[in-house]
């Protein structure tokens, strides 16, 4: 990808068109994240504590969770300092959502911060199918009428799954911004990855799960491989932000995941279905970071043209139906649970739910107290300056950044040298004379529009993500010079602001 953002500017050279070339070949080869290298990581784990005679080795409280987290990194990619923070910075807000509890001032809400809830996530279930690898050395009292086999397979399927997501939306966040000609490719593969899903004949799916949604709401696009049926899925909760003419299934205040389109794997009209699909993935993925209307319209096929061949009502009857959302609130995982528990059946989902509260992850902070606390600190830090100029942000802010970034009080307030540092601490160093922050009281963030390019846009996110992963909320490009950034305010007053102090 740096080649070829390298050699952007001329896309006849060779150089470019053989990057390219790569780049195709390499999206067109994707698979299923693959079972061998999720075996590997949980036998490598498991050999660890059990010796050739079955027997637990004894091994202190630090070694273990050092060992759950090599295990994990060899997975997801990163490296085992940049997984222990994720750990210990999120343990709480995913603790918290949860138990649906939205009154936390750091969270993950009304973001795109998917990477950590996805991390947090599979280290979770990585850990629960090291427990029931070792079948026999452990206490784990399982569903009733379940063997240690059958629940580990299901874990070790759904893992598959949520890699997959995983790899798939850190992916599409790489190329999308960089290389959108790439996008053709990737929906083609996604839908050539369904079609080679296996069929199944139980109750069980064959399926994966994209990230959707808009701006500042996260929705799964699930794909689904079924008998002989490939079905299209938007696992959603928030009812208002369904088109009104969707004949949604509803129960009272329940709701079930909307079946957007069906049809028959070795049909007719397989081709055409197969290219309907293809533009509807790499559309619903142009739209994630979009306008709410157009990306819900898309999604939910407004225009009447989606397929619907056959008779999927046997499928679509035992899926759950579940408390409709009346906000954004911990969207990232109340949609996620949706695909989690349909995968998994009732049963197998609440346990494996009531299992991810033992890790070790959550057992040194007493949460109920920690909420009081930080629901203190956000009703105490609500007194901020009103109406006035462009800036409507916390005197004591203002006067904090004054003093580390060495320039006076009104060019904080006009923005222009808060902009600039913004930019240079992401090692960019383009001049921001017309930039400007303000606030939005309607969801308490601050936002920023900055003068970037395409390139120093992925860079300034890539960036910020990395140093403070709940600081951007929302992102929205206003045109070719001009782009958006909401900031959660509390990450941007007591984390970012202290930083800027090292630049100086």
């Amino acid at each position: 990808m740096k080649f070829i953002m390298k050699h952007k500017k001329n896309k006849n050279t060779k150089e470019y068109l053989d990057a390219m070339g790569m780049c195709k070949l390499i999206l067109k080869q994707r698979t299923m994240y693959p079972m061998k290298r999720i075996e590997y990581a949980i036998d490598y784990v498991k050999d660890k504590l059990i010796d050739q005679n079955g027997v637990i080795k004894i091994i202190d409280e630090e070694s273990y969770e050092t060992l759950l987290k090599e295990g994990a990194i060899f997975l997801l990619g990163i490296g085992q300092e940049q997984l222990k923070e994720i750990l210990i910075k999120n343990n709480l807000l995913y603790w918290a959502a949860g138990r649906n509890k939205t009154q936390l001032k750091k969270k993950f809400n009304k973001g795109w911060n998917l990477s950590s809830f996805l991390t947090f996530r599979i280290f979770l279930l990585f850990e629960i199918c090291i427990g029931l690898r070792q079948e026999g050395a452990n206490q784990m009292r399982l569903p009733r009428g379940s063997t240690f086999k059958q629940v580990y397979e299901k874990g070790v399927k759904e893992l598959q799954v949520q890699l997959t997501t995983y790899w798939d939306f850190i992916t599409t966040e790489e190329f999308k911004y960089k290389c959108p000609d790439l996008l053709d490719d990737w929906s083609c593969n996604v839908v050539n990855r369904l079609m080679n899903l296996k069929s199944t004949l139980s109750n069980s799916y064959n399926e994966m799960s994209l990230v959707v949604g808009h701006e500042g709401h996260c929705i799964y696009l699930s794909l689904c491989k079924k008998f002989d049926f490939i079905l299209v899925r938007v696992d959603n909760r928030w009812m208002n932000t369904v088109p009104s003419n969707t004949p949604h299934p509803k129960n009272g205040a329940l709701i079930q995941p909307y079946l957007v389109a069906y049809f028959k794997s070795n049909g007719l009209d397989i081709d055409k279905n197969k290219e309907w699909l293809k533009e509807y993935i790499k559309n619903a993925t142009i739209l994630k970071d979009g306008d709410i209307n157009e990306s819900m319209m898309h999604l939910y096929c407004s225009g009447n043209n989606n397929p619907r061949e056959g008779n999927a009502l046997l499928i679509v009857k035992d899926w759950p139906y579940r408390p409709i959302q009346k906000d954004a609130e911990n969207c990232y995982m109340r949609s996620h649970n949706f695909g989690y528990r349909i995968r998994l059946g009732n049963v197998v989902y609440q346990w494996f739910r009531n299992q991810e509260s033992k890790s070790f992850v959550f057992n040194k902070t007493n949460y109920n107290s920690i909420i009081n606390e930080e629901k203190t600190k956000y009703n105490g830090s609500e007194n901020r300056v009103k109406g006035g100029n462009t800036l409507n942000i916390s005197n004591a802010t203002i006067q904090i950044s004054s003093k580390q970034l060495k320039v006076e009080y009104e060019e904080i307030y006009n923005g222009m040298a808060m902009a600039q540092t913004l930019v240079a601490k992401a090692k960019i160093h383009t001049i921001q004379n017309e930039a400007f922050y303000s606030r939005d009281e309607s969801v308490n963030q601050i936002y920023f529009e900055l003068y970037l390019n395409l390139t120093e846009r992925a860079q300034f996110r890539q960036f910020y993500q990395y140093k403070f992963p709940r600081l951007i909320q929302i992102i929205k490009e206003i045109d070719q010079k001009l782009v958006r950034f909401y900031f959660d305010t509390y990450v941007f007053d007591f984390q970012l602001i202290p930083s800027f102090s090292s630049l100086f």
